[in-house]
This record gives structure tokens, C-alpha cells and sequence, in this order.
């Protein structure tokens, strides 16, 4: 608030009237609600933002409420930032927008073959969200299990796959995603420790300009190894969300992230598109938030 005094006449009568200026977030409107519970006798003056005092028929008080510009808040300042990967994208548009809709940039890995890989990839992209390829690989188990989860998951990598087979379907897979910026690992406990069989995928990711996610579903897994090897930048999952579909146990290993990230200055998370993810994301961020810690894409890390 700012105040001056200025000199009036009318015919003899000369007297002295107070001009204040009243700064006040948001709009002129609200500014005089919030003056006229001080001074209730306020009274339109007619000119924009412009409200005056009578006494006695004189002029004695004018008010000019001016909008104050916002000043943007300073950032928090970050002391960690983590990557939130959603795994398992491709089927359902709806659920991808749901997590495109999250006020952080969440991370979208696609398994490639599904029936809305290409419209999901395309409306993370236009959306401003970092893609991935989830590339769906061999797992350990029986056989009749494994021919279950082939059957299941179309173009899935197998270690009994020829150099040529696992090049051919590796770059198929990559044109099924589009803006793709990484990959990781859908499954992959059997494929993921096979030194022969990472060496080649590797090799078509480099070639297209990607990194590696590692899911770590299997602690003996050789694939950030041989990517550092061939020169790729590769990322190790520190923390499943929701290995138990409970808003609860998501909300704990949310807790676990930020632990995690704050000790060694970032962190790796993945998920599901399920809709306890979805509910505690949006209830656990902004905790993160408060902490300093960033939601970031996943190649900023």
C-alpha cells in the first residue's frame, strides 16, 4: 500500500484527500472484498479499479486497487530427482491418459504388438512424455509355462533365437514404438543373464540411439554390464511399486524411492497402469515433492 495526500477545492471550501493505492493479488474485484471488511462505506468512484470515502458529501479517501503481477514462487530446491516408469503400456488408451494426465513427467514403456502401442506412443509424445520399448523377453520356468506367456506376449525374445532372428525381431519391435527414447525388459529373468543374447539386442538399441532400462528381474542379469561395455547408457530399477496392487504397499515403496533417491541422489521406480498405482502416485508425489525430490523423465537421470 502506498498513500498520498492531495489538496481539493470546491468553490471556498478547500480541504485535503487522501489517495491510496491498495497492491492486491489476483483481481481488482477481490481486492475490494477484502478492503471493504476494513472500510465498508466504500463507494464506487466510476473509474477502472477506483472506489472512494464521502464524509459530509466531500471526497476525504480514494482508493486505486491495482492487481499485483504474480510473482512465480522459487523452485524448491532439488536435492534428488527419481524416474517413474509405467510398464505395460499398449492396450488401453484410457488408462494411458489417465497417467498422462499426472502433473509430473511419468515415463511410458509400450510393449510393442499391442493394438494401441502406436496411439499411446504418439499421444505421450504429442503430450510431452518420455516413451520407452518394453520389450518382452525369455523368463525362467517350465516349459509349458514359458509356451503360456509366448502365447500370451507376441515378439518375445528368446535365448534359443539365431543372431539373425533376435536382430530382425529387435528392429521390428523398435518400428512398432514410435519416439521411442529407451527400452526395457518385460519378464527377461532367463534372457537378461544370457551374455550372447544382450550383446546383440544391445547392439540394435545403440544403433538407434537408445538407452537400457534393466528391471532387474533377475539379480544375475549381465545387461548394464555389457552395455557399458558397448558404450550404451544403461539404468537399474531400484524400486517395484506395486508388486502388491494395495494403495498402502505402493504408498510405502513410494516412501522406499525417496529414501532411496535422497541417499544416493536419484532413483529408479517402475509400476503398472493399474488404478491403485494411479491413485497412490497422486497421493505420494507431491510428499516427494515437498522432500525436494523431482519427477523426472528417466534419460534426464
Amino acid at each position: 500500500m502506498s498513500s498520498t495526500w492531495v489538496g481539493r477545492q470546491d468553490g471556498r471550501d478547500r480541504w485535503e484527500m487522501a489517495v491510496t493505492t491498495w497492491w492486491v493479488e489476483g483481481s481488482p474485484r477481490q481486492g475490494l472484498r477484502n478492503l471493504q471488511k476494513t472500510f465498508p462505506m466504500l463507494a464506487f468512484k466510476g473509474g477502472k479499479g477506483e472506489w472512494a470515502y464521502y464524509r459530509d458529501g466531500w471526497e476525504v479517501l480514494r482508493v486505486l486497487i491495482v492487481p499485483r503481477a504474480r510473482i512465480p514462487l522459487v523452485e524448491r530446491r532439488v536435492r534428488a530427482r527419481v524416474a517413474i516408469v509405467i510398464d505395460d503400456m499398449g492396450y488401453r488408451v484410457d488408462r494411458a491418459r489417465a497417467f498422462l494426465d499426472l502433473p509430473w513427467s511419468i515415463t511410458l514403456s509400450i510393449l510393442p504388438f499391442t493394438d494401441r502401442a502406436r496411439e499411446i506412443a504418439c499421444l505421450a509424445h504429442k503430450r510431452g512424455r518420455e516413451v520407452m520399448l518394453h520389450l518382452p523377453m525369455d523368463a525362467n520356468g517350465g516349459g509349458e509355462a514359458i509356451e503360456r506367456l509366448e502365447s500370451r506376449t507376441p515378439g518375445m525374445l528368446l535365448v534359443s533365437m539365431s543372431e539373425g532372428e533376435l536382430r530382425a525381431l529387435v528392429r521390428r519391435e523398435m518400428d512398432q514404438v514410435p519416439y521411442a527414447r529407451g527400452a526395457n525388459n518385460h519378464m527377461g529373468s532367463r534372457f537378461t543373464r544370457d551374455t550372447r543374447c544382450m550383446r546383440v539386442v544391445l547392439q540394435e538399441l545403440k544403433a538407434r540411439g537408445y538407452y537400457f532400462l534393466d528391471s532387474l528381474t533377475d539379480s544375475r542379469s549381465v545387461a548394464c554390464r555389457e552395455a557399458r561395455r558397448l558404450g550404451l547408457r544403461c539404468f537399474e530399477r531400484d524400486v517395484f511399486l506395486d508388486n502388491s496392487r494395495d494403495e498402502a504397499y505402493i504408498l510405502h515403496q513410494l516412501t522406499l524411492l525417496a529414501q532411496l533417491a535422497l541417499k544416493k541422489g536419484y532413483a529408479v521406480a517402475i509400476g503398472h497402469p493399474s488404478q491403485a498405482t494411479l491413485v497412490a502416485l497422486r497421493k505420494g508425489l507431491p510428499k516427494l515433492e515437498k522432500m525436494g525430490i523431482k519427477v523426472v523423465p528417466l534419460s534426464e537421470l
